[in-house]
């Protein structure tokens, strides 16, 4: 078929420009493009206070290699490859050669976000590199790259992946729901324009009052400023994030998580805490007889973690320090607990982040107490 303007892709959202190290300026212009051994990096300079600065994270700065090639070397080495096989790899895709011996001094480097280096020989014992993370492309409305890290799951049903809790295999129901997904998943629910996407549901449900948010910066505000100044495009932000996470640290076990509750479980969660979710509407308003619309909710979950004893729901919000999604994060806390035998509220910690904040709660502070007649699943 010949290339017509209606088989092009929407174009990419650009990247703002980059805000000056000095003094937080917004104000900035290109200026040049100066060479470097490897590559090249723009110049820009500041309007407000007449500097100039090469953009990119604390942790790129006057580094001999671009930091994505330093990037792709960490998660080819921690998805199973040997240092020689990392240098083979590296040298194919960026046309020189790097040293094993350079790729050793990186991982030593960034060992502080590559925390997966720990389970690394345990890991390739069960998979191969091109096996450790399996992904599916979930077309839903829009297409979603779900991915899950193998080895993490074989982990988490063996109580091994957190040696804080050595042996608690409670989440192990948790690692039977993610592998099951791509045949599990109702995946028509989501091409459907009648129900709530859980990003877009009213907080009214919550008791706000009561929230209470940490916020700290941790190993993921580390890994977000480290790699999200090299992504090309807006669009680009989330999935390399993601890959990055799921592939170097110890305790990210899958990404882009669909999750759905149906009329029969959102009825269930509002009987339980005594709170309407989403209102009921009549199928025909004039004729109250003909019943009531079903209702549902889908979503998908940026990255879900296990560590200290807890199943963690992450966001990643550009803007962070204004967005606040309770009602999302905790609509994805309800939904888990209805899609995996076992796992409970109390058990769930939510957070959404940038590179520069972590903001984290219990979503079981902004619901009432299950009531105790409830039989519903907990």
């Amino acid at each position: 078929m010949p290339f017509s303007m209606a088989n092009r892709s929407p174009p990419e959202p650009e990247k703002p420009p980059p805000r000056c190290p000095h003094c937080g300026g917004a104000d900035t212009a290109l200026k040049a493009t100066r060479n470097k051994k490897f590559g090249s990096a723009a110049l820009y300079r500041c309007r407000s206070c007449e500097k100039r600065f090469t953009p990119g994270s604390t942790g790129s700065r006057g580094k001999t290699y671009p930091i994505n090639e330093i990037l792709d070397a960490l998660t080819a080495y921690n998805r199973g490859y040997s240092l020689e096989e990392v240098s083979l790899r590296l040298s194919s895709r960026y046309g020189h050669k790097v040293n094993p011996s350079t790729i050793s001094r990186w991982l030593s480097t960034y060992e502080r976000i590559a925390t997966y280096r720990r389970l690394r020989e345990k890991g390739r014992g069960l998979f191969t590199p091109p096996q450790i993370i399996r992904t599916t492309k979930l077309y839903h409305a829009q297409v979603y790259e779900f991915g899950y890290h193998r080895a993490k799951l074989a982990f988490l049903r063996e109580g091994a992946l957190d040696d804080r809790r050595k042996g608690d295999t409670k989440f192990a129901p948790l690692a039977d729901f993610l592998e099951a997904i791509p045949k599990s998943c109702p995946h028509d629910l989501f091409k459907r324009d009648d129900g709530l996407r859980a990003s877009r549901l009213a907080k009214d449900f919550l008791a706000l009052d009561k929230a209470v948010v940490t916020e700290k910066t941790n190993t993921a505000t580390d890994i977000a400023a480290l790699i999200l100044p090299g992504a090309s495009s807006n669009r680009d932000r989330h999935p390399r994030l993601q890959r990055f996470m799921l592939a170097n640290d110890s305790v990210t076990v899958a990404v882009e998580v669909p999750i759905w509750l149906t009329e029969a479980d959102i009825a269930a969660l509002e009987e339980k805490y005594r709170i309407t979710i989403i209102p009921k509407q009549s199928i025909d308003p004039e004729n109250p007889a003909a019943g009531e619309k079903p209702r549902f909710i889908t979503g998908h979950i940026d990255f879900l973690q296990v560590r200290n004893g807890a199943v963690h729901i992450l966001d990643y919000k550009p803007d962070a320090r204004t967005n606040k999604p309770f009602a999302q994060l905790t609509i994805y806390a309800l939904a888990l607990t209805r899609l995996v035998p076992g796992l409970k509220l109390f058990d769930i910690k939510c957070a959404w982040f940038n590179e520069n904040c972590y903001n984290e709660f219990f979503p079981r502070l902004l619901l009432p107490s299950p009531a105790k007649s409830s039989a519903q699943k907990p």
